[in-house]
């Protein structure tokens, strides 16, 4: 089994926890974890087997090759899948035999996480649309933030958070409504 992405490198057997086997690149520090492996970590989680991280470090900067990979295990091609929270990086998994593939110090940054204990969760449809919706609303803000300027912008989200938290806030934005045209 060759790493997806140094392609010529063989990748090593290592525990990464009892009872998980997982395969390591010595060159560029990826990991794969099997299907099977995968599913034996989740299991270890949800009966309460697996360590939690004692490290709650700042995460180290991880390594994402942008060229697409080709699945360790079967041969086909992985899909990306965004990880969200604050972490700009993706996570490559096989569709056909659901191996999961961990660029350098990616599985150290979640486990050293908040995410450590969901990252099954990041391959379904509902985190997916999360995270798009995050996205989307994120350039939402840089758009009116580049259409306002800094100083328009600051003042309106001052007056969002004064009108979100108002117990007559939809009286007043009625108001507000109803004097745009006059």
């Amino acid at each position: 089994m060759k790493c997806p992405v140094c392609n010529t490198i063989a990748l090593a057997a290592f525990e990464l926890q009892p009872n998980v086997v997982a395969r390591k690149c010595t060159s560029c520090g990826g990991l794969w974890l099997g299907s099977r492996e995968f599913s034996n970590w989740i299991e270890a989680i949800q009966t309460g087997k697996a360590a939690e991280s004692t490290d709650p470090s700042t995460p180290v900067p991880t390594t994402e090759p942008k060229a697409a990979k080709i699945c360790p295990g079967c041969g086909h091609l992985m899909a990306r899948y965004k990880v969200g929270h604050t972490l700009t990086f993706t996570l490559d998994r096989c569709g056909n035999c659901g191996g999961t593939w961990f660029d350098g110090n990616e599985w150290e940054t979640l486990r050293g996480g908040e995410l450590w204990d969901q990252i099954h969760l990041i391959f379904s449809p509902a985190w997916q649309n999360r995270i798009r919706r995050e996205d989307q609303v994120e350039h939402l803000r840089e758009q009116f933030a580049a259409k306002l300027g800094p100083v328009d912008f600051a003042e309106s989200n001052r007056i969002k958070k004064w009108l979100d938290n108002h117990p007559h806030r939809e009286a007043i934005l009625a108001y507000l409504i109803s004097e745009k045209d006059r």
